[in-house]
């Protein structure tokens, strides 16, 4: 499930959990468990059963960690651990008790009647086996059949008991390889053959998500594919169940001879285990072949069956459990027909098996873990350990000499070439930045000289030309492949040597096995010549200090000399985990309003499981999720992408990018702009104007557009037009200005307008009207009342009054004679002399005929057009005084000033 980038982190909800707070836990479980119930699947492949593991394994991690223990950062790879483990245990519970948990793995068991199913499993199990180096077949033996404890071994083996582990690893990872490939070597169906070689590592949950998706669509139709990982399944979960009777059990005459001679040997006190110990097989078998009955053999058989199954009750511990003795056998009084080997143990083989991943991915199978290197805790979820564990014998061994010497592991050989006991780690995990520690075991003598030594990729390789299989030469050759490159598929073409020979008559040689799809293959290994050595690192262990990402996926081994050979350790190659690095950054992008725009980013990190998040941020504002309403995104592997649709002009210059995160760190793109293109938007519209003649006007607009346009002024004398540009009106920008100076009363009433022009489109504004209007007040001084301004009353009478009431502009005095008071658009009319002035409707009469100059400021008399001598008065010079028609006296009372603003 996708977990927000602000959530708890596993850690802080397992401290809570050990806190008490369930509700942290019910958060884990939601995370975990679909992961939890693939892992589940895999091992069990029983969807119920599945789900009764996964209720079982989070009840116990919630109790384990009730008490305090349990994962402290991690919790997924623990709760997948617990419940493989768990899966496991119900698989060998349902073998003891008889129940059928698991269909699939008992349908592939042999039933009681199917004795050839039965005798060819076992010969393909010990076909494989056999094929193993020594080295492999003796730490299996002892681990797997005797279960012994690699601390138990070790003196035996003379190693440390981490090697031993190590080595028993790579033995039971290298018997599950022979063992598929042994059944390989059958005919193999055209169909099946990409799928195939990828059976073991899909069993062994090592194949990419990719590869185990269609590795899991065939398996869903192909029978025959299916059988070989139900095979490799059942040798998974139960190897010691599988070899016993494979190694113990008659499958042919010599077998049954050298089992029946077994009962002898064990009464002679080496015991059956010690009889069928690997190093004397071939020898002893040949000697004991014809002197055993049917008797010994069925003794044989039952001692070893109630030896190897004996441990599940340890109340019934077992009569005489072998042990491996750290002292030498004396030698028999006879020398054997055969001289012991004197070469070294064999090598693995140069293909082995790599280390399992610290954490399976969930939807692949679970790969057996590698050896633990601690004791866990008793409540932890236990490390693999043999079914049986070694006890005491009862009896004491004979000292009797057997009839060949058998070898003492205690000793090593005089001279030995070097030997890896222990590979470094196939591939570690580091976080750029924290140093990590590669470390190998090698043995020899005269002790080998250390060269580490490192490699980069090759930029390129091919396979064997013409067809040509792939040899490698090593010592003591184990299994023998032919890797023939082909087209149809088949990598693998099984060879059967006569003991002795080589293929071409050259000593020593293996043909290895083609690589699985997650092995590195050998033409993918750097050459021999780009190896370069570290100078100074000669010891087992090699700091690599603070590494960086150019590191990531580098090679690192060791070479070891000493005067009978050399040999170098399996290639470790380092995966250096490092936070996102942005390699695409989002581009700006332009588009028209209403459009679709598309960002891009893309980050290398590693893990490249990354959290991609897309952000947003305003002109001057903070960074923000974009708009889910216009914004999509969609990721494809490493790259994001981020569309808007139906973008608006609104988001012109908004700004966008990307954030990448995964466990290491994170990292944010550059910001990309987005540019949004629109036709022009008017967003101020011009106003009229009223003016007096002679005056200067101003018009203004403004307009948004992207980009910019260009803008010019038209004019009209009526609303019907005709519109035609006014002369040098133009510019360009978001704000039109139209200045006019000197302005007249013919250009009253004309209307004025703007046009905005873009590439996309143009706009034009509203009209607006111009007013040139001869307008002001009539001002008069009545001496003591001071200047008094002409108004008009409530009850529309004209008289004195305080200039504060008087508009500035409310008197009209047209060219046509008339004085118009504005408010009412009605005419001064002096209907009768000596008598009041009043206001009515302008009818062109003579008695709305007035005499005076408009143009100046100066005091005048206003005379009556139709009564010659008459004036207009302020009546009897009060200071509220009415507006009359009397004869010319030149009173203060009579002389008007007419003020324009």
């Amino acid at each position: 499930m996708t977990i927000p980038a602000d959530a708890a982190s596993d850690e802080q909800l397992i401290a809570r959990t050990r806190e008490g707070d369930m509700g942290a836990y019910d958060e884990l479980y939601r995370r975990h468990v679909d992961d939890a119930s693939k892992v589940a699947r895999i091992v069990t492949n029983n969807s119920d059963e599945a789900q009764d593991v996964v209720s079982e394994a989070f009840t116990r991690v919630l109790t384990r960690l009730r008490e305090g223990g349990g994962p402290d950062l991690e919790f997924a790879p623990y709760l997948k651990t617990v419940v493989r483990r768990l899966a496991i245990d119900r698989h060998r519970g349902s073998q003891r008790d008889g129940s059928q948990t698991d269909p699939s793995i008992l349908d592939i068991l042999p039933t009681a009647d199917d004795a050839m199913a039965r005798s060819t499993d076992r010969q393909l199990v010990r076909h494989a086996f056999e094929t193993l180096p020594e080295r492999w077949q003796q730490v299996l033996w002892h681990t797997e059949i005797e279960g012994r404890s690699p601390a138990s071994l070790a003196p035996a083996l003379g190693s440390s008991a981490n090697a031993v582990a190590a080595l028993a690893y790579r033995a039971r990872e290298g018997l599950r390889q022979a063992y598929l490939a042994v059944n390989l070597s059958a005919e193999v169906q055209p169909e099946c053959r990409p799928y195939a070689p990828k059976i073991a590592s899909y069993v062994r949950g090592t194949l990419s998500a990719h590869d185990t998706r269609e590795m899991s669509a065939h398996l869903a139709t192909c029978g025959h594919c299916r059988e070989r990982r139900d095979e490799l399944l059942l040798l998974v979960s139960d190897m010691r169940g599988i070899l016993w009777p494979a190694l113990l059990l008659p499958a042919s005459g010599v077998a049954a001879g050298a089992v029946a001679a077994a009962g002898a040997g064990a009464a002679a006190g080496g015991g059956v285990l010690a009889f069928l110990n690997p190093a004397s097989w071939g020898k002893q078998a040949r000697q004991f072949a014809a002197a055993g009955g049917a008797a010994a053999a069925a003794a044989a058989i039952a001692v070893a069956a109630w030896a190897l199954t004996s441990g599940d009750d340890p109340a019934d511990p077992p009569a005489a459990a072998p042990i491996v003795s750290t002292e030498p056998e004396p030698p028999a009084e006879n020398p054997p027909a055969e001289p012991p080997a004197e070469n070294p143990p064999a090598q693995p083989p140069a293909e082995e098996p790599e280390d399992p991943p610290a954490q399976p991915p969930a939807d692949e199978p679970v790969a057996d873990d590698p050896p633990e290197q601690e004791e866990p805790d008793t409540d932890e979820p236990p490390a693999e350990q043999p079914d049986v564990e070694p006890s005491q014998p009862s009896e004491t061994p004979s000292s009797e000499p057997t009839v060949e010497p058998t070898p003492d592991p205690t000793q090593p050989p005089v001279e030995q070439a070097p030997v890896i006991d222990q590979q470094p780690p196939a591939n570690p995990v580091v976080v750029a930045g924290e140093s990590i520690t590669l470390t190998v075991a090698v043995s020899g003598n005269p002790p080998p000289d250390l060269q580490w030594q490192y490699a980069d990729p090759p930029a390129g390789s091919s396979g064997g030309d013409d067809g040509e299989p792939v040899a490698v030469t090593a010592a003591n050759s184990g299994p023998r492949f032919w890797v023939t490159p082909t087209t149809s598929g088949t990598p693998y073409r099984y060879s059967d040597p006569v003991p002795g020979e080589s293929t071409d008559g050259t000593a020593d040689e293996i043909i290895e096995p083609a690589p699985t799809a997650d092995e590195t293959p050998a033409d993918e290994l750097p050459a021999e010549e780009d190896w370069v050595d570290l100078a100074g690192e000669t010891s087992e262990s090699l700091v690599i200090t603070e590494p960086t990402a150019d590191l990531d996926g580098r090679a690192y081994r060791v070479k070891a000399t000493n005067p009978l050979g050399t040999i170098t350790t399996e290639p470790a190659v380092i995966s250096v985990q490092y936070s996102p690095t942005v390699e695409t950054h989002p581009q700006s992008v332009t588009v028209e309003e209403g459009g679709t725009a598309v960002f891009e980013a893309t980050a290398v990190a590693n893990p490249d499981a990354m959290t991609i998040t897309w952000q947003v941020r305003a002109p001057g504002g903070e960074w923000d999720a974009p708009d889910t309403a216009i914004a999509t995104t969609r990721q494809e592997g490493v790259t994001s992408t981020l569309e808007l649709t139906g973008v608006g002009s609104e988001r012109d210059g908004y700004q966008y990018r990307a954030v990448f995160t995964n466990d290491v760190g994170e990292a944010a793109t550059e910001p990309a702009t987005l540019t949004v293109h629109w036709e022009p938007e008017v967003t101020e519209q011009p106003e009229s104007a009223e003016v007096g003649p002679g005056a200067d006007v101003e018009f203004t607009a403004s307009a948004s557009a992207n980009p910019e346009g260009t803008w010019a002024w038209e004019s009209a004398t009526s609303s019907d037009g005709p519109w035609t540009p006014v002369p040098d009106a133009t510019g360009s920008g978001s704000d039109a200005v139209l200045t006019l100076t000197g302005v007249a009363l013919e250009d009253d009433g004309t209307r004025y307008r703007a046009v905005f022009t873009n590439e996309l489109g143009s706009v034009t504004t509203d009209a607006a009207t111009l007013e040139v209007v001869r307008a002001g007040r009539f001002e008069v001084d009545l001496g003591d009342h001071g200047t008094r301004c002409l108004v008009v009353d409530g009850q529309g009478i004209p008289r004195a009054g305080d200039c504060a009431d008087a508009p500035s502009r409310g008197w009209e005095v047209p060219d046509d004679g008339t004085i118009v008071w504005r408010a009412t658009g009605q005419c001064l009319d002096g209907v009768h002399p000596i008598d009041a002035v009043v206001l009515a409707a302008c009818d062109d009469s003579n008695s709305q005929q007035w005499n005076l100059d408009p143009e100046t400021s100066s005091s005048q008399l206003v005379k009556s057009v139709k009564y010659h001598g008459f004036v207009l008065d302020i009546e009897q010079v009060a200071a509220d005084g009415r507006l009359i028609l009397f004869p010319v006296h030149q009173g203060v009372n009579q002389q008007f000033r007419y003020i324009q603003p």
